[in-house]
């Protein structure tokens, strides 16, 4: 009997250490003062401080955006994307069609940047754009902080 009362002691320790290693891998983030309302999807954020971080430490692309100031969230799916030179600082990237922004990219130090995907609005202007034989979108980009 005294010999498997190791066994559960062993089996905490175990469990302890997994959860201190998950809590380790944890998301990361970026946080910036954005001055103007933008678009991330099908929803519209306005003007202020702006988190954007990840949803899990998988990797799986899943990006939470929130404005603090009016407690309004989005949730996006992102694909990586790669720059030869390292982003040395966080920022936020947005695409200007007119007076409208599309969040675009985000880029923290250390990692590969995430892109977000066009929507279907953006899209559109997009098209509109190419007819009007004003294809480029201006892109602004806003300095972050780590989170």
């Amino acid at each position: 009997m005294k010999k498997y009362l190791w066994l559960p002691l062993l089996l905490i320790a175990v469990i302890g250490s997994a959860a201190l290693t998950t809590k380790a891998q944890s998301t990361y983030g970026v946080r910036a003062n954005v001055p103007f309302e933008f678009i991330v999807g099908d929803k519209t954020l306005p003007a202020g401080k702006i988190v954007v971080r990840e949803l899990s430490a998988t990797n799986s692309g899943a990006m939470a955006i929130s404005n603090l100031d009016a407690g309004q969230n989005a949730v996006r799916i992102t694909h990586g994307v790669t720059n030869p030179r390292q982003a040395d600082r966080a920022k936020l990237v947005f695409r200007k069609y007119g007076n409208r922004y599309y969040l675009a990219q985000v880029w923290i130090p250390g990692y590969d940047g995430r892109e977000f995907s066009k929507s279907k609005s953006e899209r559109s202007i997009e098209r509109e754009m190419m007819l009007s034989k004003n294809s480029n979108p201006e892109l602004v980009t806003i300095m972050a902080d780590l989170q």
